[in-house]
């Protein structure tokens, strides 16, 4: 009984995921928005741009075009690649 429930409900959750589907590019969007705006108040970065398209069912593009000045081009790529010599080693670090 409780298995047939549970799949009851799964259709239904699986229905609603695809009437709301559409509108996923503004919430990612909206997210994505969020949290650049966080760094950017950090100083992390200095500006941003953020672009979602919707390319079909649950598929989507994402653009995010970021303005960086060297001092934080320099900080993202040790962050995102700290254990690489030759990053350390072009930047000095």
């Amino acid at each position: 009984m409780s298995a047939r429930v549970s799949e009851r409900l799964f259709s239904l959750l699986l229905k609603v995921a695809f009437i709301f589907e559409p509108l996923a590019p503004q919430a990612i969007s909206y997210y994505l928005r969020q949290r650049l705006r966080e760094l950017k108040r950090q100083g992390l970065i200095s500006d941003y741009k953020t672009r979602t398209r919707r390319l079909g069912k649950f598929h989507y593009k994402v653009e995010i075009d970021l303005g960086l000045t060297s001092k934080q081009a320099h900080n993202l790529l040790v962050d995102l690649l700290p254990k690489q010599q030759s990053v350390r080693r072009w930047f000095n670090v």
